[in-house]
Parts: structure tokens; sequence; C-alpha cells
């Protein structure tokens, strides 16, 4: 056993330095249990000791080169809670050493072996948090331009993105520099995945960042200094990405598109819906699941209405036949999937009615008149989600949404009394 008092271990001096490394030795315990309590015993003593604990993980690991891989596991997810709870405890001194050390444990091995690379890259996202500078620069080196980097390379900055906005924006126009080639470069599904993620997370973040803008630490970033690279990104993933059979691909495609067109350029934008609102729409047939198409499409027209506008205007009624029917399907209740999808797109009327709230409504009115009541039933919940969620917009239409179901009143009375009959 690995004694406290050797080299990179930050020691307290005390009898926990060596119950410390006891606990780290047994963490793959063959009992499932005993795992459970040596991982929780690691992190509670991690808590109080985070520099010992953290610098005897790593210690232990560089000790141990052919470690099981599960062991290896469990030390890492250890440690990625421990920094998460102590990250202000960590100095950069021992951040570097556990940045390297979490790389070269995620890009070891060539291959993707999910479980132990997902552990180290969540480690680097962890320190990533108050270390992004040094993160980035040790993915520097493994993201160079004419290779294609190692997947967990791209899903570790796609991570960080998320979890550190004001820290990894101004990485994004290098990052983009090098990614777009490496576009045409990718032919495997799983690459053309993490890449497509890693653009919707990026555009994510640079709106967040704009949203923030008052507390950015660069108050000169602007969503059209992305425009152009977004664009030629989008290009790839919509024209040519996109026609791929794989369902995973495809509902990351639309994800990152729904975020990267917030970047584009209005007329950019204006220019691409001819083909964006049927290619999204027609996916709708070669999916079971369709809550993330509705997601991006819904982030599509959110794009397009941005300042009233009324780009979307020639591709109205389109949308409004293919949502409305949508609607009108009952969602079920014991799937999650289901009821997201139907409160998403009632979100979609929403954000129509923003540039369109006339015809939005006049197309709902005359679908009031029908004699189905599915239609019916749906077509009331719009109405209901409109008048809750769009008061402004909708105060001066309540009169005539009024007026409109007046036509219906009469029927449902005369049903419900043939049923009490």
């Amino acid at each position: 056993m690995i004694m406290p008092g050797d080299d990179n271990i930050i020691s307290t001096g005390g009898q926990i330095d060596a119950m410390c490394m006891a606990l780290i030795d047994a963490a793959y315990d063959k009992n499932g249990q005993v795992r459970y309590i040596v991982s929780n015993s690691l992190f509670e003593v991690g808590k109080k000791q985070p520099k010992m604990v953290l610098s005897s993980a790593q210690y232990y690991l560089n000790k141990h080169s052919k470690l099981q891989q599960g062991h290896r596991v469990v030390i890492l997810n250890t440690m990625e809670r421990i920094v998460r709870e102590s990250i202000a405890q960590i100095k950069a001194p021992l951040a570097v050493d556990l940045i390297k050390l979490a790389s070269e444990e995620m890009t070891n091995s060539k291959e993707v072996v999910p479980e132990w690379q997902t552990a180290a890259s969540n480690l680097l996202v962890a320190l990533g948090c108050n270390y992004c500078n040094e993160v980035m620069a040790e993915m520097d080196k493994k993201f160079q331009p004419g290779t294609l980097p190692h997947f967990f390379v791209v899903q570790t900055m796609a991570n960080l993105a998320s979890a550190n906005v004001f820290g990894m924006v101004p990485f994004l126009k290098a990052i983009l520099g090098t990614m777009l080639p490496m576009l045409g470069m990718a032919k495997h599904d799983n690459m053309r995945w993490v890449l497509s993620t890693a653009l919707g997370r990026f555009s994510e973040a640079v709106l967040d960042y704009v949203a923030n803008i008052d507390k950015a630490p660069d108050p000169s970033v602007r969503k059209d200094s992305y425009s152009t690279e977004i664009f030629s990104a989008y290009d790839v993933l919509f024209n040519v990405w996109l026609r791929s059979s794989e369902p995973k691909l495809r509902l990351a495609i639309v994800d990152a598109v729904g975020q990267m067109t917030h970047l584009m350029t209005s007329e950019r934008l204006e220019e691409q819906l001819a083909k964006l609102v049927p290619g999204i729409l027609a996916l709708y047939r070669r999916h079971t699941v369709q809550f993330h198409i509705t997601e991006g499409l819904c982030n599509v027209l959110t794009a397009s209405v941005a300042g009233q506008s009324t780009i979307l205007e020639p591709h109205l009624e389109i949308l409004l036949n293919a949502l409305h029917p949508q609607v009108c399907i009952p969602p079920d209740y014991s799937n999650p999937m289901t009821v997201k999808n139907h409160n998403e797109l009632l979100r979609c009327f929403a954000v129509l009615s923003e540039s369109f709230c006339d015809k939005v409504i006049t197309y709902l009115l005359q679908k009031l008149e029908t004699a189905n009541d599915k239609v019916r039933i749906g077509t009331l919940s719009i109405l209901k989600h409109l008048i809750n969620s769009q008061d402004s917009l909708m105060e001066g239409k309540k009169e005539l949404i009024v007026t409109g179901m007046k036509i219906i009143l009469p029927e449902i009375g005369r049903a419900s009394c043939r049923e009490r009959v």
C-alpha cells in the first residue's frame, strides 16, 4: 500500500492520511454495498480535507497504471464529487495536476470507453468551473487543426460551455475556427453526434453570455461576432449530416440547429427558412419520440420572430397545419416525453403569436367550427395557453375569442342535454 508522505501527496500529518489511502485502495470491493460505503466515506473525508484526498487519489492513479478500469472509475467519480463540493479550497498547482491526470485518463484509450472517459471528463468539467483557462490549455493540446480529436475532448468542451459560460465564450472563436475544417473529416455518426452537440452548446453559451452581458467580463461580445462560423457549420449539419439514417444523430442536429439559428443574421435565416421549416417538419414522420424535434423547431421559430420580425409569414400556414393536429392528440400522461412534447407544441403557438397574433387567432377560431371533439378540445387548449402566457398580446383579442366561443356553446349545451336524457 502507498503510504502518506509520498511525493505529491498533500499530507495532514495525522492518522486520517493512512485511512484515506486505505479507502482508496478498497474502493473497488467485490461487494457493491461496500463500494458505495467506501466511496461515500472518501467523499465525507474529502469535504473536510479535499487537498489531501484529491492529491492521494491522484498519486494512487498515477502509481497504478494497470489498475482495473472499474476501480479507476470509482476513484474519478469520487474525486469529481469532492471537487464540486470544495472547489474554492483547491489551489492552482493542485488543480493543474488534477487536470493533467483527468486529461490522461480520458484520452488514454483511443477507443470510446464511456464509463471511464465520462468520469474523467466530468472531473475536468468540475475543475473547469473555477479553472477554465487551465482546462482549456490542456484541451487545446488535444484539439489541433487537421486531426479529428478524441470524442471526449469535444464532449468535455461542450459540457464546460454549459457549466461555465463566462469562462468558455472567450475561447469559442478559436474553437470554431479549428472545428469547422474537422466537420468535413468526420465520417462516423458518433463523431458527428458529438460535434453537433458541441455546436449547439456553444451557441447556447453565446446566447447566455449576451443575455447576461451586464455581468459578463467582456461587454463587447455580440451574437453577430459568431454568425459567419455558425452559418458555415449549419450548412454542413443541415444539408449533409441530417440525411443520416441514425435517429440519435438527426435529433442532435435538430437541437443544435435550433440553437444556431439564434446566431445567424436575419437575412441568412430568412434565406434558409424555405428549406429549414419543411426539413424539420418532415422529421416528425421518421421519429416516434418527437419532443426533441418540436424543441428544435420552437428555437427556430423563436429566432425567426425576434424583434417581431415577420420573416416566417410565407411559412405560417404550413406550420399551423403541421402543429395543430399534434396538439389535438391527447398526451399520454404515463409517458413524460409525450407530455413534454405537448407543452412544447403549445409554446410554438405562443411564439408564433408574437408576430402573427391575429392570424393565429383567426386560424384557431376557424378550427373551433369543426364538429370533431378532439379538434375542438385541442384548439381550446391552445387558446387557453395563449391567454395565460401572452397576456399583453391577447388583451385586445379576448372579445374576439369570446365571440368565436359562442358558436360552439349552443352545441355543447345540446350535447350535455342529450347525455342527461
